[in-house]
């Protein structure tokens, strides 16, 4: 008869599995959102920001610095 298989051990395996593989996780896929693929002749160089995220980056600054404006510096004068 086999053995069945608990919560704790699945998520040990899952874990273990994970730390093994360091091309996975949260932090790789946000920052492949963010920057250019990895070149894989030159892994040592720096990847560049994408435009589309730093577009999005400068339009959330730009609404941050209009509402700052508008709700504290208007009203204060």
């Amino acid at each position: 008869m086999e053995e069945r298989i608990k919560p704790a051990q699945t998520r040990a395996w899952s874990a273990g599995h994970m730390n093994e593989r360091p091309d996975y996780g949260l932090g790789h896929a946000v920052l492949n959102l963010m920057l250019h693929p990895r070149n894989p002749f030159s892994p040592n160089e720096r990847r560049k920001f994408k435009a589309g995220f730093l577009y999005g980056v400068a339009w959330i600054g730009t609404a941050i610095a209009v509402f700052v404006f508008f709700n504290f510096v208007l009203r204060g004068s």
